[in-house]
C-alpha cells in the first residue's frame, strides 16, 4: 500500500514540473536547467541524508544510463510537443505509455497482470482518453500529437529499464546516476541544437529553475521509490492521476476550461486507481 502511495504522490509532483515546463518561454533551456537544478540538489541530499549509498556499482550505473537514454528523448519529445499545442490537449496523449509498458513488462519482466489489474489499467487509460478528447485530433495534421505519441513510447521503454534499475542493489545511486546522464544529455543537446543565450536565460528565471529542480527532485524520488514496490505496469498506469492535478493546474495557471470529457475521464481515472489500490 505504501508504494501505491509514493506513485500517487510522485504523480502531484510530476504534474507540477510539466506545468513549469508549459509556463516557460524557452522549453529545451528550461528543461535542460531544471534537471541540472535537481542534479544539484541531490548531490548534496547525497552527501547529507545518503551517505551508506556512497559506493560504486557498475551494474547500476550501466542500467542508469541506459534508462536515461529513453527518458532524455521522452523529455525532448515532449518539450517539443509542448511548442505545437495546449498541454491539456499533448499531455494526455503521452499518457497512454502504459498500455507499452504493459505489454513490455509481460513481454520482457514476466509480470503477470491478472484480469482486475488489467481492467483497472484500461479505465485509466481510458479516462485519460476522454479526457484529450483524442477522437476529434487529426494526428496526420498536427505535430504536436506525433511528438507526444513518440514520448510516450519513449517513456515506456525506459520505464522497463527503471524497473530493473530500482531494483539494483544500489537504489540511489540508480537514481542519482540517471539524473546525471539525462542533465548531461540536455547538456549536450542544447549546446549544439538550441539557439539563445543559455547563461542570459539561467540569471533571469533562476529561481523558477530551482523551483522545477527541486519538484523534479522529489518525483524522481518518490516514484522510483514506489516502484521498487510495485509493479511497473501497475505504477505506470497509476501515476496517470496526475493527468487530474493536470487539468487542475491548466485551469488555475491558463484558465482552460473544465469541460464535460474532463469530469467523465476524472471518474474513469478515478474508479481505475481504486481497482488498483484497493483490489489488487
Amino acid at each position: 500500500m505504501f508504494g501505491y502511495t509514493l506513485v500517487l504522490v510522485s504523480a502531484l509532483f510530476h504534474s507540477l514540473w510539466n506545468i513549469l515546463l508549459k509556463k516557460s518561454d524557452n522549453k529545451y533551456f528550461y528543461n535542460f536547467y531544471m534537471h541540472l537544478a535537481n542534479f544539484i540538489i541531490f548531490s548534496f541530499a547525497y552527501v547529507i541524508f545518503f551517505r551508506r549509498y556512497l559506493y560504486l556499482d557498475k551494474i547500476t550505473i550501466f542500467v542508469a544510463f541506459i534508462a536515461s537514454t529513453f527518458f532524455t528523448f521522452y523529455h525532448l519529445f515532449l518539450s517539443t510537443a509542448y511548442n505545437y499545442d495546449d498541454i491539456s490537449k499533448l499531455y494526455p496523449v503521452t499518457t497512454v505509455s502504459p498500455l507499452f509498458v504493459t505489454l513490455w513488462a509481460v513481454l520482457f519482466l514476466k509480470e503477470k497482470i491478472d484480469i482486475v489489474s488489467f481492467i483497472g489499467i484500461i479505465f485509466i487509460i481510458f479516462g485519460v482518453v476522454i479526457i484529450g478528447n483524442i477522437k476529434n485530433i487529426k494526428i496526420s495534421r498536427n505535430k504536436g500529437i506525433i511528438y507526444a505519441l513518440l514520448a510516450a513510447f519513449a517513456y515506456s521503454l525506459g520505464a522497463i529499464i527503471d524497473k530493473l534499475g530500482v531494483s539494483s542493489g544500489n537504489f540511489i545511486l540508480y537514481v542519482y546516476t540517471l539524473t546525471f546522464f539525462m542533465t548531461l544529455y540536455m547538456f549536450i543537446f542544447n549546446r549544439n541544437y538550441v539557439k539563445g543565450n543559455s547563461a542570459d536565460y539561467f540569471k533571469k528565471n533562476v529561481w523558477k529553475i530551482f523551483l522545477g529542480g527541486g519538484v523534479l527532485f522529489f518525483s524522481f524520488l518518490t516514484y522510483r521509490y514506489g516502484l521498487k514496490m510495485v509493479n511497473v505496469s501497475y505504477a505506470t498506469a497509476l501515476r496517470q492521476v496526475n493527468t487530474i492535478f493536470g487539468i487542475f493546474w491548466g485551469y488555475v495557471f491558463f484558465k482552460e476550461k473544465i469541460t464535460i470529457y474532463k469530469i467523465i475521464g476524472t471518474v474513469f481515472i478515478g474508479a481505475g486507481v481504486s481497482i488498483l489500490k484497493f483490489y489488487v
